[in-house]
């Protein structure tokens, strides 16, 4: 089961979708997330990053920044006697030219939402206002081609196999 939204799923939003989804969002650590990271100025080529919030700063009373979580493999280990001997300086080795660092404003962001998050904006749309509910069909048997379902109060609204698909449909309708 498909736990968190990808990159191929918020490619399909259109620019508005997109500023929607950031506004609405609200980052907390350990949330997963994807910057727009410039890659070539002159020819304005960006790529998509993913990483996991490891800290949300708030500076200028507005302004949200995300620190990126790094994991201890993401570290350079270096042997102090090995610089020295190849007489390498120590921005040559600790400088990466093509790391983007550990910084991302959340405007440059989307995130890559979980299906409790999904869950959570959609109870903020419009539709979601007036509840819903989700049929989650068993594990076995003839239902269980079926897939999950939403209904709101006057019947299904739609039907999906994977769960945050169904969820993801739903709240792109109501950007």
């Amino acid at each position: 089961m498909k736990q968190n939204l990808t990159i191929e799923d918020l490619n399909s939003l259109t620019f508005s979708q997109k500023q929607t989804i950031n506004s609405l969002w609200l980052p907390a650590k350990y949330d997963q997330a994807v910057a727009s990271v410039c890659k070539d100025a002159e020819n304005d080529i960006y790529e998509d990053l993913e990483f996991v919030v490891g800290e949300v700063i708030l500076s200028h009373g507005t302004t949200l920044t995300l620190k990126r979580l790094r994991m201890p493999e993401d570290f350079i280990v270096v042997d102090e006697e090995q610089i020295l001997d190849e007489q390498e300086s120590l921005e040559e080795v600790f400088y990466d030219h093509t790391d983007p660092g550990d910084y991302f404003l959340k405007d440059n962001c989307l995130p890559l939402l979980n299906i409790g998050q999904l869950i959570e904006m959609i109870r903020k749309t419009k539709s979601g206002q007036d509840g819903f509910s989700l049929m989650i069909p068993p594990t076995s048997g003839f239902e269980s081609e079926q897939g999950f379902s939403i209904n709101d109060r006057f019947g299904e609204v739609d039907r999906d196999n994977e769960l945050i698909d169904l969820l993801f449909k739903i709240l792109k309708e109501q950007l």
